[in-house]
C-alpha cells in the first residue's frame, strides 16, 4: 500500500496588497500555518474524501472512463468538496491525474488555519484553500508518478495558478498559492500581457526592520471584496487605475528598498501604502481597514510604528518598526486593548510531499 502525505503553507501579504492584481510586486510572507492532503491507497479499490473542518467524512466517489472525478455522494457535500474536483480536473488537462483502477482515501486537514475552540473556532485568513490546493495537487501528482511536477517550483506556481484561479472565478493574484509552493518572503508579480506569475526570494528577517501581526477578531471573504471591487472597477475605470498606480509605485519602491537593506526607507513606504491604501478602500467602497484596524493604525501613529492591513483587509493587519524594543511596547498596548496578536512564524520549506510503502491491513490473509 501507498501513503502520500503532502502540505504547503499560508501567507500574509506584506506589501502590494491589490495593486499585485494590475502587475506591481507584493511582498508576501509564507507563514507556519500548515494545509495538509494525506492519500493512501486501497485494496478494496474504494475512494473515499474525508474533510473534517467541513464536517464531511469518507465522501464516496469514483474516477471514470474519461479519467475525469465523479461523486458518489449527496450533492450538497459534493459542493462542499468544488476545490478537490476543481484541482482534480486542472491536473487532468495536464496529464497529472491519478489514473482509474485503484482505490484511495484522501484526507484533508486545514485545522491550522482556524484560531479558538468550539463555538468561538474562527477561521483565519491565511489564504487555506491555496495551501490545500497546492497540497492536494502535489500529493495527487506525486500519486500519479508524477512528482517532478512540483519539484521545479517555479513551474508548479504557473500550473497552480490558473487551477487555483479558476476555482476563485479568475480574480484572484495567486500570491498565496506562491507563497505555499515557494516559501520563506517572495517578491511576487504578473510579468507581461500573458499575466505568467513569478517569484524570487527574499532575504528575511532583515537586520532593522521587525514585525508582528495582529488578528481583528472577524472573518472576511476574500471573493466577495473581489467581486466587488471588479464591479467597481468596471465603473470607476480611470479612478481604479490612478489608485492602482499609487499603490503599484509605492510597493516597488519598497521592494527595492528591503533589497538594498534602506530599512528606516522600507518602514517609511510601508506608511505610505497603509495611507494610500486607506484612500483607496474609502473610493471604492471596500472596508480594508475595518473599526478595530481603524483603531491599530491610530494607536500605531501615536506609538511611532507602522502598521497596515494584509491582503484583501479587514482581518489580519501587520506592524513594522525599527527596533524590537518599540514594537514590544506596542504588543503590550494591543494586550491591554484586548486585541490579538497572533504569533505567525516565517515558513521557509514551503511545499513538502512524502511518499512512504506501508504494509497491508493487518487482517489480510486470516
Amino acid at each position: 500500500m501507498m501513503d502520500i502525505v503532502a502540505s504547503a503553507p499560508g501567507k500574509q501579504v506584506l506589501l502590494g496588497d491589490y495593486a499585485v492584481l494590475e502587475g506591481a510586486p507584493a511582498l508576501v510572507l509564507a507563514v507556519n500555518r500548515r494545509a495538509q492532503a494525506r492519500i493512501t491507497s486501497r485494496e478494496d479499490g474504494a475512494c473515499t474524501v474525508s474533510a473534517p473542518d467541513l464536517d464531511i467524512r469518507d465522501a464516496a466517489w469514483t474516477i471514470d472512463r474519461n479519467g475525469a472525478l465523479a461523486w458518489q455522494c449527496d450533492a450538497a457535500i459534493a459542493a462542499k468538496l468544488s476545490l478537490v474536483e476543481h484541482v482534480w480536473s486542472g491536473l487532468l488537462q495536464q496529464g497529472l491525474a491519478p489514473r482509474a483502477g485503484q482505490g484511495l482515501d484522501i484526507q484533508l486537514d486545514t485545522s491550522g488555519f482556524f484560531h479558538g475552540e468550539g463555538a468561538a473556532r474562527v477561521k483565519l485568513g491565511l489564504g487555506s484553500s491555496a495551501a490545500l490546493t497546492v497540497a492536494l495537487a502535489s500529493a495527487l501528482a506525486t500519486c500519479a508518478g508524477h512528482a517532478d511536477a512540483w519539484a521545479d517550483r517555479a513551474q508548479w506556481v504557473c500550473r497552480l495558478f490558473d487551477m487555483h484561479g479558476g476555482w476563485q472565478g479568475g480574480r484572484g493574484s495567486g500570491v498565496d498559492v506562491a507563497a505555499g509552493v515557494a516559501g520563506g518572503l517572495i517578491s511576487y508579480q504578473l510579468q507581461g500581457q500573458a499575466r505568467t506569475p513569478h517569484f524570487a526570494h527574499e532575504a528575511w528577517p532583515v537586520q532593522g526592520v521587525h514585525c508582528l501581526f495582529v488578528w481583528s477578531g472577524q472573518s472576511v471573504s476574500t471573493a466577495h471584496s473581489l467581486k466587488h471591487l471588479a464591479q467597481w472597477r468596471s465603473t470607476h475605470g480611470a479612478d481604479y487605475a490612478s489608485h492602482m498606480a499609487r499603490l503599484g509605485a509605492i510597493s516597488a519602491a519598497a521592494v527595492r528598498a528591503l533589497r538594498e537593506r534602506q530599512t528606516q526607507s522600507f518602514i517609511g513606504l510601508t506608511k505610505d501604502y497603509a495611507a494610500a491604501l486607506k484612500g483607496f478602500g474609502e473610493a471604492c467602497g471596500l472596508e480594508i481597514y475595518s473599526a478595530a484596524q481603524k483603531r491599530l493604525a491610530e494607536m500605531a501613529a501615536q506609538a511611532g510604528v507602522s502598521y497596515k492591513p494584509c491582503g484583501a483587509g479587514g482581518d489580519f493587519g501587520v506592524v513594522f518598526a525599527e527596533d524590537s524594543e518599540r514594537l514590544a511596547t506596542f504588543e503590550g498596548a494591543i494586550v491591554r486593548a484586548d486585541m490579538h496578536v497572533i504569533p505567525l512564524p516565517l515558513d521557509s520549506q514551503g511545499v513538502s510531499c512524502h511518499m512512504r510503502q506501508v504494509a497491508g491491513s493487518p487482517l489480510k490473509g486470516l
